[in-house]
């Protein structure tokens, strides 16, 4: 088991959440909304090229670990400065309650 000190958490990331409102056309537009600034530990997994329909995409996946939050959920995404990460997956992180090991991919 790794040990994480308070002093591991040095990114102050924006955790945001999903609005969906209806356009004027029927369809759904989704929106962010603040929802706190927290610290976390950033770390980059893997880099990945794909082709996404015709053009080639580069998706890295990060481990962001942060202390425990019941309220975050796989819809939600952080953002540290301009980059963008896509919450996945969050899980307890060490079955102890005190840490959240969120599994994210960057968008461009």
């Amino acid at each position: 088991m790794t040990r994480i000190r308070i002093r591991d958490f040095d990114s102050r990331l924006v955790l945001e959440a999903p609005v969906n409102t209806q356009d004027d056309t029927g369809g759904i537009e989704r929106s962010w909304v603040f929802i706190d600034v927290i610290w976390a530990r950033v770390t980059a997994l893997v880099g990945i090229e794909r082709f996404e329909g015709e053009r080639e995409e580069s998706v890295i996946t990060h481990a962001i670990t942060i202390r425990l939050r019941p309220d975050v959920t796989g819809a939600m995404r952080l953002r540290l400065n301009s980059r963008i990460f896509l919450i996945h997956a969050a899980v307890d992180g060490d079955g102890r309650r005190r840490t959240l090991n969120c599994r994210c991919s960057e968008i461009a």
